[in-house]
């Protein structure tokens, strides 16, 4: 009888064994979870990079953060990133959206109504710190440019300016 007991006993603690230690073993990795209300700090800020990099989007940073480590946060540049656009040691702003063009939009020679720079637009002939301003301010406010006469609806853009504009923008 007692041979009887250890052929049942055994292979049923054994079984037991092995289901527990399946159950507490189980090591199930799922992705990172992001909460759709972050926690922040007092001192940070939330900016999008679009663009030539490896993981665009919107990301929290610390407030005193540049736009280098904006860059390097969004997983580094692609082979197709081209910066000379770019300052790479600006400072970046709550709610600021930064744009990384790839080569063959830089090639064009046409300015980005929606990704270009304050510097970028001051490029342009009759453009200076105010309107430039004023162009990212209607962008920003509008979700960007639906067609290049939009620029018109810019305070400070007349028909004239918009006329010897038009040939150097593109959206």
């Amino acid at each position: 009888m007692k041979e009887k007991v250890k052929k049942i006993i055994i292979p049923a603690v054994a079984g037991a064994l092995l289901i527990l230690g399946i159950v507490f073993d189980k090591k199930e990795e799922s992705p990172p979870r992001f909460e759709a209300e972050p926690e922040t700090f007092s001192n940070d800020i939330i900016v999008e990079i679009k663009g030539e990099v490896k993981y665009p989007g919107i990301y929290q940073i610390f407030g005193d953060a540049r736009i280098y480590d904006l860059v390097v946060l969004a997983g580094g540049l692609t082979a197709d990133a081209d910066t000379a656009s770019l300052n790479m040691a600006d400072f970046l702003r709550d709610g600021a959206a930064v744009f990384v063009p790839s080569k063959k939009e830089v090639q064009t020679g046409k300015i980005s109504l929606n990704h270009a720079s304050l510097e970028e637009l001051m490029t342009l002939k009759g453009i200076g710190e105010t309107k430039a301003k004023s162009i990212i301010e209607y962008r920003e406010q509008h979700g960007g440019f639906k067609s290049i006469d939009e620029i018109k609806n810019v305070k400070g853009i007349s028909e004239n300016l918009f006329e010897q504009l038009k040939e150097f923008l593109s959206l």
